[in-house]
């Protein structure tokens, strides 16, 4: 399952989507994650199962991803 947080999130007819289930291959990484979902690594938190994670992290089937855009103020 992914977790798209704040500005991530995907519009619908349906309203926003905020979790999507996305097919990967097997031995399919973080970074064929964000190509799938056509998504740039700069300015993203990658988290997988609570933990930071880097792109060429392999993820299984019941892993949970949560990618979480940076946030800048002052």
């Amino acid at each position: 399952m992914v977790h798209l947080h704040t500005s991530l999130r995907r519009r619908t007819p349906e309203g926003l989507v905020r979790r999507l289930e996305v097919a990967l291959p097997a031995g399919g990484t973080l970074a064929d994650l964000l190509r799938a979902l056509d998504l740039q690594a700069e300015g993203l938190l990658l988290v997988v199962n609570g933990r930071t994670a880097h792109l060429a992290r392999v993820l299984e089937e019941a892993d949970e991803v949560h990618l979480i855009p940076a946030l800048s103020g002052g």
